[in-house]
Formats: structure tokens, sequence, C-alpha cells
């Protein structure tokens, strides 16, 4: 591009230029916003992948109920499962469950915002067959069975299969190769 000087020596731009550099300057907070909105849709495709590839017990029921502990649902993105199809049973997607019900659930998702529930969350689950998932940083060690992790741009998962056994819940061998970390 070539661009002519004022006797001043700022550059001439074109009202063209002016109006796209504007634009790029407006348009910059909603790409970060709909950068984090595709994370969020990621990490309940994943979720949606888990109620695939993991038997959940409770077969018998006609639905996979999942429940989404606090507010945080992934800037809505959970609420997207609702009525899909997994195992031929249909996903019913629960927000704000109270941690007292979620024992009546096929799976539960604690999002890093209520990341600090977690233990207490470990605790009401003790080895019910519910399918516990989390986005926190430290979900595994703290009993999750699944974690999604956010790293170099990408999503990926880590499993603790301890946990799942303990739930007896059981992956897929085909989930756990693609899996980050196999906790044992």
């Amino acid at each position: 591009m070539n661009l002519q000087n004022t006797p001043l020596g700022f550059p001439i731009i074109s009202l063209r230029q002016l109006l796209c550099g504007l634009a790029m300057c407006l348009t910059w907070p909603a790409l970060a916003q709909t950068a984090g909105q595709t994370v969020d849709r990621i990490k309940a495709a994943y979720v949606y992948n888990f109620a695939k590839f993991v038997e959940l017990p409770s077969a018998d029921d006609k639905s996979i109920r999942l429940c989404v502990l606090g507010k945080d649902d992934l800037s809505g993105a959970m609420l997207s499962l609702n009525r899909r199809m997994a195992q031929g049973r249909e996903i019913v997607v629960r927000k704000e469950v109270p941690l007292d019900q979620l024992k009546d659930c096929s799976m539960v998702f604690v999002s890093e915002t209520d990341a600090r529930h977690l233990p207490a969350v470990v605790r009401q689950l003790s080895g019910a067959p519910v399918l516990l998932v989390s986005d926190g940083r430290q979900a595994v060690d703290q009993g999750a069975h699944l974690a999604l992790l956010f790293n170099d741009d990408r999503v990926e998962f880590d499993v603790n299969l301890l946990s799942l056994q303990k739930s007896n819940i059981r992956a897929s061998s085909q989930m756990l190769k693609l899996a980050r970390t196999v906790v044992r």
C-alpha cells in the first residue's frame, strides 16, 4: 500500500482505510468473546461425546439426565445438548441442580467457576453411578471422573480411571486412547 504523507509527516489514508481500521478496533472484543464461546461449545461437544462413549449403569432409564451444578453452563452451550440422543437415549439438561439432588442425575457437570464445590460434589456422589465431569484445573486430582482442559488453543481431557471404577462406570477403550492423561 502506497501512503502519501501530509506536510506534518502523517500518512494520508482514505476513508475506506479509516473505516476498516475502526471496524477492526470495534470488533476485537467481539472476536475475543466469540473465541471463548467457541471453547465452551467444544467443551459441550466433549460432554456429548462422553455421554456416547461411557457406559452409564442407569441404562434402564429412557433419558440421560445431565445436571449442571451452579449457574455456569458454558455460556449456554450445555443447553444445546438438550433433547439430543446418545446411546439411544434422550439427553435432558437441568441447570442449577442442588447438591442433594445430584444422585438423581446420570451425568454432572461442574464448571471451573464452581470448582470450589467439587470436593463436596465428590463426597455427595461417593461411589454413585453418576459420571462427574468438570473443566476445573485440578478436577481429576479432586475425584472427578473426567476433566476438560484448555491448553495451547486445544481442548483436551484427562480421565480418573480409579474414580470411574469406584462408581461402576466404564469408558470405552477408544475414548481412553484419546485422553491426554489417564490416572490409574
